[in-house]
C-alpha cells in the first residue's frame, strides 16, 4: 500500500514507517495537516495514519477536509492519539476515520492494524477491477445493442432511435434531414450462385464502403435488415442526399465484387432512394416511406443507379 503518516513528531513518523516497510509498503510523510491534505488532492493513497494532536489543523479538521473532497476514493484513516476517552474516539469516528490507536504506540497493534487496513484494501482493489470488467462488459453488451455483428454498422434498433431523434431535431429546428435507403441488386441471386458465407463476405465488404462514405459524426451508417442499407444525414438537403447516395454507389462499383449472376453489371453494384424531410413529413415513417419509393424506381428504372423522392 501507499501509506500517508501525517505527524508533527519525526520520531513517529520513523516509527510507523518502519513498521509500515517491514509490511512491505511505501511510505510517505506529512508533517502537518495542510501538507497532508495538499498530498491527497494530488496523488492516490491508501491508507493515512493521522495524528490528532498537531499545530494549525489538527487530525479531525484534517479527515473532514480530506472526506469533503470531490473525486477522492475513500481509504482508510487511523487516528493516533494520547486521548483514550470514550468522547475522543466517538469524534474520530464521526470525523472519518475508521480506526484509533493511543500513543505511545504499541508497535505490534500498529502492524496488526495496517495488516487488517490492508485485507480493506485488497478488497477494495478487487471491487474496483470488477468495476472496470463490468464497464467493459456494459460497453460490449451497449455495442452487440445497437450495432450489427457481420456488418458492424448501427443495426435496426439503432436506425429507429437515431432517425426519432433526428427527426424530431429537424422539425424543432427547421432544418433538412436526408435519408438514403439502398440495396444490394440482386442479391438473392448472388447468395444462390456463391452460398450463404460467401454472401456473408460481400455484405461486410459492401458494409465497409458504405460506413467509410458519411463524414460528418451525426450521420449515422445503418444495416437496416437484410441486404438492404441506410444512412442518415441530419442537416443534409436533397442535393446533399443525393451526392452521398451517388458517391456509395460508384464506392461499391468501384469495389468490383464479381457478381455473374447479376443482369445489370458484372459486378456488385447498388440501388439507392433518397428522401429529404423539410417540413412535409410528419413523422420517420413517412420520410422513411418516401425513401423506399424512391428505391423501387431506381430498381424499376433499370438498377445500379439512385433515385429521389
Amino acid at each position: 500500500m501507499k501509506v500517508l503518516i501525517t505527524d508533527d513528531s519525526k520520531a513517529i513518523r520513523m516509527l510507523i514507517a518502519e513498521c509500515a516497510n517491514s509490511l512491505g509498503h511505501e511510505v510517505i510523510h506529512a508533517e502537518d495537516g495542510g501538507q497532508a491534505i495538499n498530498y491527497i488532492s494530488e496523488n492516490d493513497v491508501d491508507l493515512v495514519l493521522m495524528d490528532v494532536e498537531m499545530p494549525g489543523i489538527n487530525g479531525f479538521e484534517t479527515t473532514l477536509a480530506i472526506r469533503a473532497m470531490d473525486d477522492i476514493d475513500w481509504f482508510p484513516i487511523i487516528f493516533l492519539s494520547t486521548k483514550t476517552d470514550d468522547e475522543s474516539f466517538a469524534n474520530g469516528i464521526l470525523a472519518g476515520g475508521d480506526a484509533y490507536l493511543a500513543k505511545p504506540l504499541n508497535p505490534v497493534r500498529l502492524q496488526l492494524t495496517m495488516t487488517a487496513m490492508e485485507r480493506i484494501y485488497n478488497m477494495r482493489r478487487k471491487l474496483q477491477v470488477a468495476q472496470k470488467d463490468l464497464q467493459v462488459a456494459n460497453k460490449k453488451l451497449e455495442r452487440l445493442a445497437l450495432y450489427d455483428q457481420l456488418t458492424d454498422l448501427a443495426n435496426r434498433r439503432n436506425y429507429d432511435e437515431t432517425m426519432e431523434r433526428q427527426f424530431n431535431l429537424a422539425k424543432r429546428n427547421k432544418i433538412p434531414l436526408s435519408l438514403v435507403i439502398g440495396d444490394i441488386d440482386f442479391f438473392k441471386i448472388y447468395n444462390d450462385r456463391y452460398g450463404h458465407q460467401q454472401g456473408d463476405n460481400c455484405l461486410a465488404s459492401v458494409a465497409k464502403v458504405i460506413g467509410s462514405i458519411p463524414k460528418y459524426p451525426t450521420d449515422r451508417a445503418c444495416r437496416y435488415g437484410g441486404e438492404e442499407f441506410a444512412v442518415i444525414l441530419p442537416e443534409t438537403d436533397l442535393q446533399g442526399g443525393l451526392l452521398i447516395a451517388e458517391k456509395l454507389r460508384l464506392a461499391v462499383f468501384n469495389k468490383n465484387i464479381a457478381h455473374e449472376g447479376s443482369s445489370v453489371a458484372t459486378c456488385v453494384t447498388m440501388s439507392l432512394g433518397v428522401a429529404t424531410y423539410t417540413g412535409q413529413y410528419h413523422t420517420p415513417e413517412e420520410i422513411l416511406k418516401a425513401a423506399d419509393d424512391a428505391l423501387y424506381r431506381a430498381k424499376e428504372y433499370g438498377r445500379n443507379r439512385v433515385e429521389s423522392s
